[in-house]
């Protein structure tokens, strides 16, 4: 039994590398945002993030808004192909899912004291996505008493205006659903890898693409 399960897990492991080690490099956006002295300052990280918008002076709304289309603007592609890479880490890099782009702005609210919740529905309607990855990640936003939804996925969007429509209920997300969730994705996510490179055709775009693009 013991030789079995190790077996297994070297397959397995045979299988997944080459698909984490053929994942797209970083491809940071490079931001820029003019401070109040009037100096271009670079966005590279999630500190960068939280100290541009301190020193905007921006309140409220205004706030939440402003962090959010910061934070979407340091991500170059949609990717589910980098599923172990932490929110900063994804962030840093340019490159990550609901799950890692919302989470990044939850801890930049959080730092400039906003009320945050994450939050999950395991099916929106927004994209074009497969059955098996129509769950989506965002952030339940308290500012002067009113909630509002949140979402750093495209440009466009502000405080209660995000995109999406939950059609299942909407849980809190903590650690082990979000352990879950990527584990549920990653077989798909090594299948499509796989196929690709067997096939010969593109990359599905519900995988890698642009940011902000529907898939």
């Amino acid at each position: 039994m013991k030789r079995s399960l190790l077996v297994l897990a070297a397959s397995a492991a045979a299988v997944v590398a080459p698909v984490i080690m053929a994942a797209p490099g970083p491809h940071p956006a490079g931001q820029t945002v003019q401070g109040r002295d009037g100096r271009r300052r670079r966005i590279d990280s999630i500190d960068d993030v939280v100290a541009a918008v301190e020193e905007s002076g921006a309140q409220g709304w205004e706030l939440v808004n402003l962090a959010t289309g910061i934070v979407h603007r340091m991500y170059t592609h949609y990717s589910t192909w980098h599923l172990w890479l932490t929110p900063a880490q994804s962030a840093r890099r340019g490159q990550g899912h609901s799950q890692q782009y919302n989470l990044a702005l939850g801890a930049v609210l959080r730092r400039l004291g906003v009320d945050v919740k994450t939050v999950h529905a395991a099916r929106v309607r927004m994209e074009h996505h497969p059955w098996y990855h129509t769950g989506h990640t965002w952030l339940r936003v308290t500012v002067g008493g009113k909630t509002l939804d949140v979402c750093a996925s495209r440009p466009g969007n502000r405080a209660g205006e995000v995109g999406f429509l939950p059609v299942t209920e909407v849980r809190p997300l903590g650690p082990l659903t979000r352990l879950d969730n990527a584990l549920a994705l990653t077989p798909f996510v090594v299948t499509s890898v796989w196929k690709t490179w067997l096939t010969g055709r593109g990359v599905q775009r519900w995988l890698y693409r642009p940011f902000g693009q529907s898939a």
